[in-house]
């Protein structure tokens, strides 16, 4: 089950990157291809809200998968890493004399 959660955030974490870097910002008129203005008249608005809705459904999952595994791997954590540390015991201390 954890192998498959983080898979899954894995994968969502690239798409996510990528689909970010896909799109153009508000005020700029080229997307990261370089589009031209006059290629934005002919594009459809039902794209670029088809876009945002999947940015934020990408970015829900990424949230809800990070929460996810915070709470599995507190779980699986249970005991410290200095619990598995054994210390020797502390020989004689020989004066030199």
């Amino acid at each position: 089950m954890y192998t498959l959660i983080l898979t899954l955030h894995f994968i969502v974490c690239i798409l996510l990157i990528l689909i970010v870097l896909l799109q153009s910002g508000k005020g700029s008129a080229a997307g990261i291809f370089g589009a031209s203005g006059a290629d934005n008249l002919f594009a459809s608005p039902t794209a670029f809200n088809a876009v945002n809705k999947f940015t934020a459904i990408l970015a829900a999952v990424l949230m809800a998968t990070s929460i996810v595994l915070t709470i599995v791997s507190n779980k699986k954590a249970s005991t410290s890493v200095l619990d598995k540390v054994q210390i020797p015991a502390s020989a004689p201390v020989n004066s030199g004399k």
